[in-house]
């Protein structure tokens, strides 16, 4: 009767064993404690969320804000473990009864992880599109746009993890033909989530 104990116990212990063996045989890797940071790949991000927009022409004080909602992606590859860097596309939508706008932003990003998870910064440059449909028509404008935002990398699997983060969008747009330049910010609150 004591024998039926033991090999249970054996038949336990070997296939305790055997699953990491067998997945080491055919090249898998179990799931790091640090969640790979090693990795090297390319990243993309989705996500959405809500902002805030004013704007101001030359010389005048900032206008009342709006808000609504907006969506982002982006996309790039690892420089180091600590620095992404991508392309980012960041549309901001408001529909009202007159006037529907969009504000676009296309960005050259960088993303720096002081340290391996966490805490991380965003900075960038590139393209701001503004377009504004009204019963008179619409109105296109683009100009220079800088980008620059904070949030937290929150890993929810191996290659996958979730950002709660702020961004901040500031356009200028100096049309050679335009009388009176303006300059618009948009301020955003959101939720991402990264693959990585």
């Amino acid at each position: 009767m004591r024998v039926i104990p033991k090999a249970l116990a054996l038949m336990f212990i070997v296939s305790t064993l055997a699953a990491p063996l067998a997945a080491q045989g055919r090249g898998l890797k179990p799931v790091d404690n640090d969640g790979g940071d090693s990795q090297r790949g390319p990243w993309l991000l989705l996500g959405a969320g809500y902002g805030q927009e004013d704007y101001h022409f030359d010389g005048e004080e900032w206008s009342e804000p709006f808000r609504a909602p907006s969506l982002q992606i982006a996309a790039g590859g690892r420089v180091t473990d600590r620095f992404l860097v991508g392309l980012e596309w960041n549309v901001w939508a408001d529909q009202e009864e007159l006037t529907d706008q969009q504000l676009h932003a296309v960005s050259l990003i960088g993303m720096w992880y002081p340290v391996t998870r966490g805490l991380f910064f965003k900075g960038g440059f590139g393209l701001g599109i503004d377009r504004i449909e009204t019963v008179d028509g619409v109105f296109n404008d683009t100009g220079f746009g800088l980008t620059a935002g904070i949030g937290l990398d929150i890993p929810i699997a191996r290659n996958i993890a979730i950002l709660p983060k702020a961004d901040l969008y500031i356009q200028n747009y100096n049309d050679p033909g335009q009388a009176n330049d303006f300059q618009e910010r948009l301020f955003t609150l959101g939720l991402a989530v990264h693959f990585r």
